[in-house]
């Protein structure tokens, strides 16, 4: 039924701002290492004559384009060729991209802008696979959710057609990872499996994203406890020139989000959405009725150009009530026995869960750092009575479970001499408790079954990680070391036990033809 309304897909977007003469693509074009802007660097939009040059604060702006899609090529001397794909351009409101580039060691003899097609880091040379937001807007049936994107790729498993579970090569969907701006968030979905990541509609909204990196192998060394994949998901920034929004009405729910300045230093975009899933699913005749509510918010703060502070923050309320007055004038009889059935059987169930977080970037000449600390909970809530006549002598079931986890990560990256270090340290302080009771039927016996349990843990993270373009950068080889330890056990608690090493490689035969190697141990708690 889900796919059903999904497949039936309508948006309407409705915006605040007035119609401008052509579309605008804008933004800052600054050095990655160390966030100084590249003064003359040129901007070009691929395949056409139009084009910039930054100023001397690193601003550009490309103006008079007709609605569309836009491929942007940046070059310039001492830095890496950089391509952005697919920037959506309308004329109601200027597209904004700033756009890092990385310094190259190699001597420039000659500059050639290319577009390629494959997008690869020096830690993970396969494997990975960058999707922008235009690829998610334009998927078939994928009503604008990045999971079903994910599920249509090469090495991602089949699941039935009303889950976002994500399977690699075989995996659990347990042993995937996802990222927000670098801050972990334990859930990416609405009505999720405790235990699992999955869940039949996806909570990030689409406006918030810029593009996501899907790794599906050779993960880098500060990325850990995964097996199966990471998704890296960037988020855009909120407009810096004034004040904009949408207000969306799709198959399943209804949104609105804010985008705009807040002061010449900093800019937020939020957003909230409430889905109207219960009116449908009352116009079916379903027993049961889904409402699932969400927020995303990211704020920004830039107080000069060697800091940079982001907040984000992602939440839901799920809540699955029962719709007991389903068979009222119903005369089919075979229908009524069915939702009877599942009137008697189904639990009711709330959920909600949330992640917030900041991240402060600190740059220096050839370096900088990156410190990110957040939380994230999730509540599930399910209880069942006989005849759903709620007294204590009918309680059938009544669960109760928290999972809290607060967590901090530093890092710090440098450049020199064409090598690249990345090195850190995590914390994880989590905290696990459930209340269950049940009453289990043992042939003509109700056995009651009744207990709490809670459980604290401390975790720890090190990692590192080497990389080094060799022969005018045609070979690359990167070898990273993590470990994963916390006082659970005795043998988990020794860092040495979980020694997670990794290597890369990559070789360019040719401008056509690369050689890609990776290899690699991972431990997931």
């Amino acid at each position: 039924m889900w796919r059903l309304l999904y497949l039936i897909s309508i948006h309407f977007l409705l915006v605040t701002s007035l119609f401008s003469q052509g579309g605008v693509i804008k933004g800052k074009v600054f050095n990655k290492l160390n966030n100084e802007a590249i003064p003359f660097a040129n901007v070009v939009i691929d395949g056409t004559t139009k084009g910039t040059t930054t100023d001397l604060e690193g601003n550009y702006s490309i103006d008079g384009l007709e609605p569309g899609t836009y491929n942007i090529n940046v070059s310039y001397l001492g830095f890496k060729p950089f391509n952005e794909y697919e920037i959506m351009v309308t004329n109601f409101k200027a597209s904004f991209l700033d756009i890092a580039l990385e310094e190259s060691a190699q001597d420039i003899k000659e500059v050639v802008v290319k577009a390629s097609p494959f997008n690869k880091t020096m830690e993970s040379p396969l494997s990975m696979r960058s999707i922008n937001a235009t690829e998610i807007y334009r998927n078939p049936g994928g009503n604008r959710d990045i999971s079903k994107v994910i599920q249509s790729l090469p090495g991602v498993g089949t699941t039935i057609s009303f889950r976002n579970d994500i399977i690699i090569r075989g995996g659990a969907p347990n042993e995937n990872r996802f990222y927000l701006d670098g801050i972990e968030v334990p859930n990416i979905n609405h009505f999720a499996t405790q235990g699992s990541s999955g869940g039949p509609v996806g909570m990030i909204n689409v406006n918030f994203i810029k593009e996501v990196d899907f790794y599906a192998g050779a993960f880098p060394a500060n990325r850990g406890n995964t097996l199966s994949s990471i998704m890296e998901f960037k988020q855009i920034e909120g407009n810096p020139d004034k004040l904009n929004g949408n207000f969306m009405v799709g198959s399943s729910d209804i949104g609105l989000t804010l985008n705009g300045p807040l002061g010449e230093k900093s800019n937020m975009i939020f957003s909230v959405r409430r889905s109207y899933l219960q009116f449908l699913f009352m116009a079916l005749g379903l027993p049961f009725l889904p409402t699932y509510n969400d927020f995303q918010l990211k704020y920004t703060y830039k107080p000069n150009t060697k800091n940079k502070i982001s907040f984000i923050g992602l939440g839901a309320i799920d809540d699955f009530m029962l719709y007991e007055q389903v068979n009222d004038g119903v005369t089919d009889s075979v229908l009524i026995d069915r939702n009877d059935y599942i009137l008697g059987n189904l639990p009711v169930n709330t959920q909600w869960n949330y992640t917030i977080g900041a991240k402060w970037q600190h740059y220096f000449d050839e370096s900088y750092t990156t410190m990110v600390v957040s939380r994230s909970a999730l509540k599930n809530k399910a209880f069942k009575f006989r005849d759903n006549i709620e007294t204590d002598a009918n309680r059938l079931l009544d669960y109760n479970s928290l999972e809290a986890e607060n967590k901090f990560r530093f890092e710090y990256t440098t450049r020199k001499n064409g090598w690249k270090w990345n090195s850190g340290f995590g914390y994880e302080l989590s905290r696990y408790t459930t209340s269950t009771f049940q009453k289990i039927a043992i042939g003509a016996t109700l056995l009651d079954v009744d207990y709490d349990s809670e459980l604290f843990m401390n975790k720890g993270a090190l990692f590192t990680q080497l990389s080094k373009g060799f022969i005018d950068n045609r070979m690359i080889f990167s070898f990273g070391l993590r470990t994963d330890f916390n006082d659970y056990s005795k043998e988990m608690s020794n860092p040495l036990k979980q020694l997670s090493p990794r290597l890369s490689m990559s070789y360019a035969l040719n401008e056509k033809w690369s050689y890609n190697f990776n290899v690699g141990r991972y431990y997931q708690l």
